[in-house]
Formats: structure tokens, sequence, C-alpha cells
């Protein structure tokens, strides 16, 4: 397993009840499978952003791991950019 860190872009800003619900869900007590370590939304220069860190033992199951919860609550993913670390240990995987 490893642990991958990413950005993921999203369509839409999500409104305060679907952000209290993927909180809900990811958070501590919340139903989201263990390997999300963390999972924080952030608005950046206008742009709503989900930033991950999920343990995996790829970087698509780390994105399995966050999608479908996103999917669920109409939240569309438009771009998904992997931190220099995340980079990296996914060049060495191939």
């Amino acid at each position: 397993m490893q642990v991958y860190e990413f950005m993921l872009t999203l369509a839409t800003e999500p409104d305060l009840n679907t952000t209290d619900r993927l909180y809900g869900y990811f958070g501590e007590d919340g139903t989201a499978p263990d390997s999300v370590l963390d999972f924080t939304l952030v608005i950046q220069s206008g742009t709503p952003i989900a930033n991950c860190t999920v343990e995996a033992t790829s970087f698509e199951a780390a994105l399995v791991s966050v999608f479908p919860k996103l999917r669920e609550e109409g939240l569309l993913v438009v771009r998904v950019e992997v931190d220099e670390v995340g980079l990296a240990l996914l060049q060495e995987a191939i």
C-alpha cells in the first residue's frame, strides 16, 4: 500500500448541505473506506477543489475510494492533479 495525495477540481462548488454530507461521510466517524486518510474541500481562486490523501494499492484504487461519493452527490470532477510526491510514487509503480 502507498499513500497518494491528489487534488480533484470540481465543476461546481458544493452547497452547504452537500459539504456537510461529504464531511460526514469522509470524516472520522463516517462510512468512507478506511483508506481515505484525509478529505478537504477548498476554494482556490474561485475554483472548488477536493484535496485527498488515500492509502491504496494503486492510484486508480485511490480514486475509486473517493469518486463514487462525489458522483452520488452530483459533483463532476473535471481535473485530477497528483502532487510531486504522489507523481514520483506513481512513476515508480509503472
